[in-house]
């Protein structure tokens, strides 16, 4: 009876999750972060399970675990931590040899089957390719993506040797979906690409391509406003976050997805009221800056024939005080700023005034039929309603203004 048991328990599989969160489930009980409540606990059998493939030495362990403020006694510190490790595991598993004590290492027991979500997918991901046919590669890239359940060992991302592999599995996930929405595109399967975009883009919110490959899923399913307003959103979030305006590409998809939304319509009422959709007519247009581009051509073009003056400026954020410029502090400074700069401009400047956001910092506006006078003045009233709108108020702006040379076009 003994040897049967043993039997048993050895045939079991116990599932192990690094992906999103760390997690251990086997013979209906799970071990997870909150049971262990011990981050070193935690780190020791992450370790293990990443290396089980071969015996760990004891210096190799404990270079792994305190590798920041070192430890008098290594190898006596690793040896109580795996004794409250192996503790752990009898009280959730009533076993204790789940690793195995040799020479100077320890190993994971190597007839105890386990299944890593993190091998498996990096399986999925590079066996998906080799498949004869395109949809048992999607098949395989809908498994790998499925078990891609967020980062890498998420609370252990500031260890040395969790940061590579984090960055290793998210660049193959980005990779997987990419060509998983490609192959899905090419037979027509928008809804699930729309979904597996969505989730993604859950994961990794400022990736430019899986928005675009968002808004091609939405364009197939005919969800033409849907994916105008992705588009709008998207912008808006890569300049709050990267200071970028979007790519050729993003603003190639945009195009394509303008064209489709007004493909044979012939009622021109239908259009008229399209158009005056969103817009009341009043005050500064604002708009992202490839509408912003062709704004500009087009009033060159009308300057050019009429002989009109026309008028650039630019306006620039920074913060009053000493912060880092890649903290948090900065970017929550600048956000604010950058609202309210937006709302001074809307309600200072003219209708037919043209506005933009140039960069995370930055506005450009364009001022048709205007003198320099007019252009300085207009510039100093939206200085002074800055500073006023808001006291407490820690950025400073600076301003330039400059005519379009219009005999250089």
């Amino acid at each position: 009876m003994m040897w049967m048991e043993t039997e048993k328990q050895n045939n079991e599989i116990w599932n192990v999750r690094l992906f999103g969160r760390f997690e251990v489930s086997g013979q209906n009980e799970v071990l997870d972060e909150e049971k262990i409540r011990s981050e070193m606990v935690t780190k020791l059998l992450s370790y293990i399970f990443c290396h089980r493939k071969r015996n760990i030495t004891i210096q190799e362990l404990g270079d792994a675990l305190w590798h920041d403020d070192g430890s008098d006694n290594p190898a006596g510190a690793l040896k109580n931590l795996m004794y409250r490790l192996r503790t752990i595991m009898k009280k959730e598993w009533g076993r204790t040899d789940f690793i195995v004590t040799g020479r100077g290492t320890y190993t994971w027991n190597p007839e105890l089957h386990i299944e890593i979500d993190a091998e498996e997918f990096e399986k999925l991901c590079k066996d998906a390719p080799r498949e004869e046919n395109a949809d048992d590669e999607i098949a395989a890239l809908e498994e790998a993506v499925r078990l891609y359940r967020g980062a890498f060992l998420p609370k252990l991302t500031g260890e040395y040797w969790v940061a590579p592999l984090a960055t290793y599995y998210h660049s193959m996930f980005l990779t997987a979906v990419k060509r998983l929405a490609g192959l899905l595109e090419e037979h027509s399967r928008y809804d699930e690409m729309s979904q597996i975009c969505s989730r993604a883009i859950e994961l990794d919110a400022l990736d430019e391509e899986l928005h675009c490959w968002l808004i091609k899923a939405l364009i197939g399913q005919n969800k033409q406003n849907l994916a105008i307003e992705h588009y709008q959103k998207t912008v808006d979030l890569l300049y709050d976050n990267l200071g970028v305006r979007p790519s050729e590409e993003l603003r190639g998809v945009y195009e394509t997805l303008l064209k489709q939304k007004h493909e044979q319509e012939l009622d021109l009422s239908k259009i008229q009221k399209e158009l005056k959709a969103d817009d009341d007519g009043r005050g500064a247009f604002l708009c992202e800056y490839g509408v912003f581009k062709k704004s500009y051509h087009l009033e060159i073009r009308r300057a050019g024939r009429l002989g009109m003056s026309i008028y650039l400026s630019l306006i620039t954020l920074y913060p009053s005080i000493g912060v880092k410029k890649d903290s948090a502090a900065y970017t929550n400074i600048i956000n604010k700023g950058m609202d309210i700069m937006q709302q001074v401009l809307l309600s200072s400047l003219r209708t037919g005034d043209v506005i933009s956001r140039y960069s995370s910092t930055q506005f450009i506006i364009m001022l048709p039929t205007c003198q320099y006078e007019t252009a300085m003045m207009v510039m100093e009233r939206i200085q002074n309603r800055f500073y006023s709108s808001d006291e407490k108020t820690k950025i400073k702006i600076q301003y330039s203004v400059d005519e379009i040379d219009l005999s250089k076009l």
